[in-house]
C-alpha cells in the first residue's frame, strides 16, 4: 500500500502559507512580466451597418420557423442566412410597407 503523504508536503511553501492565512511573499520571477497589450477583437461591421441590441419576444412557432430558415439558408449558402439579418430585412420590409421607413 502506498504511504500516506500529509496535504502540507504535497504544496509548496507559498502554497501552505495561503492556506494558513500568512502573508505570501511572492517569488521572484525569472522572466519579468512585461503587460501585453489588449488587442480588441471586433468583427468588421460594414459602414451604416452598427447595430443595437433589442430583446423581443416572440411566438414559439415564429422561433422554430426562423431557426429552421436560418438552417436552411446556411446551407445552401443564401443571404440573409443569420437570424439578426432575417429578422432586420423582415422589419425593415415591414417598416417601409407601413411608411415607417424610408427608401
Amino acid at each position: 500500500m502506498a504511504e500516506r503523504r500529509s496535504m502540507a508536503n504535497a504544496l509548496s511553501p507559498e502554497k501552505v502559507a495561503f492556506l494558513r492565512g500568512e502573508n505570501v511573499q511572492p517569488r521572484p520571477s525569472s522572466e519579468e512580466e512585461t503587460p501585453k497589450p489588449k488587442v480588441q477583437r471586433v468583427s468588421p461591421v460594414p459602414v451604416g451597418r452598427e447595430r443595437v441590441t433589442i430583446t423581443v419576444r416572440l411566438e414559439p412557432e415564429v422561433v422554430e420557423a426562423l431557426s429552421q430558415a436560418s438552417a436552411e439558408r446556411k446551407l445552401k449558402r443564401l443571404d440573409p442566412y443569420t437570424q439578426q439579418d432575417i429578422i432586420g430585412d423582415a422589419l425593415k420590409q415591414w417598416l417601409r410597407d407601413a411608411g415607417f421607413l424610408q427608401s
